[in-house]
């Protein structure tokens, strides 16, 4: 498993009823900052999507300009449609909003942010990874059902115990799953390495199948407004353009895997993430199999 470092902790709440982030950050999290002389906490209750994107550009602005490396834990209500957050106020943030501002600290901090997510639904966040842009998270916390105030609680205050004593995400993932044992454990832990291999697959057998490449031949045909003399003309091209699908695949393996992980910006990168860097080893690595 790769690792990532942080230098600071916030808590960012947007509820109405029992604060369950005031209550995991007065009772433990702000107590770290005397143990730890380097890091720093900070709980910010937020109302609306205005304060929220207000916290989240002075976060940008600390990394930028004093080397901060959050971890960013949120405890707010996730949307019943699966769509994102909602917020005090009842605004909803989007995954695709949050997505962009994400990506944006990811990328200053050299894909170092870590994610824990206090949020039914959570873990939908994943769902809309674009691997040809930078990674908006080295990784997160988080469950795609419905959560519970009383069992995530319990749960974080357990992880962060662990964490903060171990330094160990794996260990801390034990306490948090075995934190209740009257409620079985959805909060999954996924990394950017998952989520790239993830995304890619489902390209893989989606877009590079047969199938796939005909149906992208017909689509590049109708973009191109492309004319034919005849079927044998329009075959002949099709089969071209799968061929052409072949010769290509590796180049934008690289490409994504390049700029998914940051690695021309980042070299050191390549080291802490050990996903195959060509399509053929991809295919053939134990992260192709389901």
């Amino acid at each position: 498993m790769s690792t990532f470092k942080f230098n600071r902790l916030y808590i960012i709440e947007s509820l109405q009823e029992r604060l369950t982030g005031k209550e995991l950050y007065d009772d433990l999290i702000k107590w770290q900052e005397y143990k730890y002389s380097e890091l720093q906490t900070n709980y910010f209750p937020v109302e609306n999507k205005t304060e929220l994107f207000a916290i989240f550009d002075r976060i940008k602005k600390e990394c930028q300009e004093q080397g901060c490396c959050p971890v960013l834990h949120f405890e707010m209500h996730g949307d019943s449609k699966l769509r994102g957050l909602v917020l005090n106020s009842n605004e909803l943030v989007a995954w695709k909003e949050l997505y962009v501002i994400l990506r944006e600290i990811n990328f200053i901090v050299r894909n170092n942010l870590f994610l824990t997510l206090a949020v039914c639904h959570g873990a939908y966040l994943m769902q809309i990874a674009n691997i040809h842009l930078p990674a908006p998270f080295y990784g997160f916390i988080g469950s795609f059902d419905e959560i519970y105030e009383s069992d995530l609680y319990l749960r974080y205050n357990e992880f962060y115990a662990e964490f903060f004593s171990s330094f160990q995400i794996h260990l801390a993932l034990e306490r948090l799953h075995t934190a209740n044992p009257d409620m079985p454990s959805t909060y999954r832990f996924i990394n950017s390495e998952e989520t790239f291999c993830t995304v890619y697959k489902n390209y893989i057998k989606k877009e590079l199948s047969l199938e796939g490449k005909k149906r992208r031949a017909k689509q590049v045909i109708q973009e191109r407004k492309e004319t034919f003399m005849n079927r044998t003309q329009k075959r002949d091209f099709e089969k071209r353009f799968v061929k052409e699908i072949e010769k290509t695949k590796d180049k934008y393996y690289k490409e994504a895997y390049y700029t998914f992980f940051m690695i021309n910006e980042y070299p050191e990168n390549r080291e802490r993430f050990l996903i195959p860097e060509t399509f053929a080893d991809f295919i053939k690595s134990p992260y192709f199999k389901d």
